[in-house]
């Protein structure tokens, strides 16, 4: 008896460490924080490499557009900032130069410093509180701080690549201009000059190189931390809001991007206030200038570090160069040790309070003019509008990107464009056109073109409801058009009263302007029913496929086709009249007539096309 008691005892306590030695393997199975951050990071490089490798099979005509697009890019940025910063030597080389460049790179990386906050925050509440996927990763066993890192590590690509884009060729540009210490009849030369003295500016360039090797290299060393302090702000910004205000994360987050573009657009107004257009390039004007913008000279700010240790590196000041990028690395460290701590505690508690608050539904007061005569029409119109005003990632970008316009066409008196000839002030006007135009392209083929598609297998509910198909097409149309109209029609007329031109010029452009909303508006929307996706609930991947290439191509040449048939003849037709007045003449109006011919073409053909095949599908 006592044996087969000892046996049982055995035989319990054999029961009880097996769940035990389970329990134990199943904690050992689970990675440390490090290695769950290192694991998610690499399963997203497997993921990016078959992205690649997809890309090679994908057309010859998205590969080359992409290819092309992308060298011309960076050629187009590398000669403006090697023209520019070479001007600035120069035409200001009596007054502080070194100075004016400091000032003029620490203003362009404050500035995206602060559109990496905005943009960071954006991304990362959408990709933390919005995204199926986060739901997935904190069921699993990986910790909630390599989670958090993990969304950080994706914000911090997402926002962080058009900035390489941009600021890589633009320092290659400021390299070139100090390495190419010609004289001063050698730098930024014409065409005619530079066949004149080419061979002894070559000999000059050979033997008067001061740039550093390894610049480059330090650029990039440069803006890796740099990127990562805005990010790391930005994320933490985001979790904080969403673990204690929950209900307001929307609304703090829209606040804070238009309290930025009106900080923006005061500064400029500061600034444009010192500029004095009777002494254009001279001492007084160069100071007036400086010392307005000497805020972004502090030492407190992370954009200043990039700076100084940029000028010093291409001036070959090894020490200097190393001080400032350790400076710059120890504070991204410091923020993302931070980000870790606070992702760890407060990530989980903010995912339950964003998932379980309710937020208070809003009714329209009124009825609008559509409620009349096509209500169905006004509810789906509604219904994508609200849809695009309750997600911050989307409108933001668009508030970005024309926010920029406007602080460029606010600051068109800076260098007194509105005092010069009225063909240079109509050419200007000419380029601000051509900018808008195609800034609305881009626009429309990123957010309108995947309106449809985004539907996605909820589109049954639309083919249940008592809503015609042609309803549903037309009202993205209506929507893409008014929204389209309401942004660009008042950058054209600030930018035409900026540059002091008559009404009568003010309007042809507005003409044109509406003429492109509605092509662009009926190309998105159009194409988005013919080249449909209804599995992918990404707009960026919607938009990256043969559909959306084609739609931007055919975007692109339409503006480019306007451009060319409405107002460039009317501004040759300028040059012809010289100093006198300005008139509309024969040669603009049949431009215009071409125009409209051409714009209701590219509107109502691909929406006729895409009716046909949205009328075509079964659900």
């Amino acid at each position: 008896m006592s044996e087969m008691g000892a046996d049982s005892d055995a035989g319990d306590g054999a029961s009880d460490a097996a769940p035990q030695s389970q329990i134990g393997n199943r904690k050992s199975q689970i990675p440390p924080p490090p290695a769950g951050f290192l694991f998610l990071v690499g399963l997203r490089l497997r993921l990016l490499r078959n992205h690649i490798r997809a890309f090679h099979r994908a057309s010859l005509l998205k590969a080359g557009v992409v290819g092309t697009g992308g060298v011309a890019f960076w050629v187009g940025i590398l000669a403006a900032s090697y023209y520019g910063f070479c001007f600035i030597n120069r035409y200001l080389g009596h007054s502080e130069p070194e100075l004016l460049v400091e000032t003029l790179l620490s203003m362009f990386f404050l500035l995206l410093s602060a559109m990496l906050l905005f943009s960071n925050a954006i991304i990362s509440f959408g990709t933390l509180f919005r995204s199926d996927e986060t739901a997935f990763l904190l069921a699993t066993p990986v910790p909630a701080d390599s989670v958090f890192a993990y969304r950080l590590f994706e914000s911090v690509t997402f926002s962080s690549w058009a900035f390489l884009v941009l600021g890589v060729p633009l320092m290659a540009g400021y390299g070139l201009s100090v390495g190419v210490n010609l004289p001063p009849q050698y730098l930024a030369p014409a065409l005619d000059e530079l066949s004149r003295v080419g061979p002894e500016a070559v000999r000059h360039l050979a033997v008067s190189s001061v740039t550093p090797w390894y610049f480059p290299v330090v650029v990039l060393a440069y803006f890796v931390p740099f990127v990562i302090i805005p990010a790391a702000v930005g994320g933490l910004a985001a979790l904080v809001l969403a673990a204690y205000l929950p209900d307001q994360v929307k609304r703090v987050l829209g606040w804070s991007v238009a309290a930025g573009l009106a900080i923006a657009v005061s500064l400029a107004v500061w600034i444009h206030g010192a500029i004095d257009t009777d002494s254009m390039f001279s001492t007084r004007w160069l100071h007036g200038i400086l010392g307005r913008m000497n805020f972004s000279r502090s030492l407190f700010l992370p954009s200043t570090w990039v700076t100084h240790g940029l000028l010093r590196c291409a001036r070959g000041e090894l020490a200097e160069t190393g001080y400032w990028w350790l400076v710059l690395a120890s504070t991204a460290a410091m923020g993302l040790v931070v980000c870790w701590a606070a992702g760890g505690r407060l990530l989980r508690k903010a995912w339950s309070r964003s998932c379980s608050h309710t937020s208070q539904r809003r009714r329209a007061k009124g009825a609008w003019a559509l409620a009349r005569w096509a209500p169905a029409l006004r509810l789906m119109v509604g219904k994508d509008w609200r849809l695009f005003a309750r997600d911050p990632v989307q409108w933001s970008q668009c508030a970005i990107l024309f926010g920029l316009m406007g602080f460029y066409v606010l600051n068109l008196r800076s260098f007194a464009y509105h005092s010069g000839r009225p063909l240079w002030r109509n050419l200007t006007a000419l380029l601000n056109l051509t900018a808008t135009s195609l800034v609305l392209a881009t626009v429309t083929t990123r957010f309108i073109f995947p309106l449809l598609s985004l539907e996605g297998r909820r589109f049954w509910l639309l083919g249940l409801a008592p809503v015609k198909r042609s309803t549903i097409l037309w009202s993205k149309f209506l929507l893409s058009f008014s929204a389209a109209l309401g942004i660009t029609v008042p950058l054209i007329v600030l930018s035409d009263f900026m540059l002091k031109l008559s009404l009568a010029t003010t309007v042809h452009h507005v003409a044109a302007t509406a003429f492109i909303c509605f092509g662009v508006s009926g190309l998105s929307v159009g194409l988005g029913a013919v080249y449909p996706n209804w599995r992918e609930e990404s707009p960026s991947k919607i938009v990256s496929g043969f559909g959306g290439t084609l739609n931007l191509l055919l975007s692109v040449g339409f503006v480019i086709a306007v451009v060319v048939l409405t107002v460039l003849p009317y501004a040759l037709a300028l040059r012809r009249l010289g100093e006198g007045t300005v008139e509309v003449g024969v040669d603009a109006l049949w431009g215009m007539v071409g125009t409209a011919a051409l714009s209701l073409a590219a509107g109502l053909v691909p929406m006729h096309l895409g009716l046909r095949a949205l009328r075509r599908l079964e659900f």
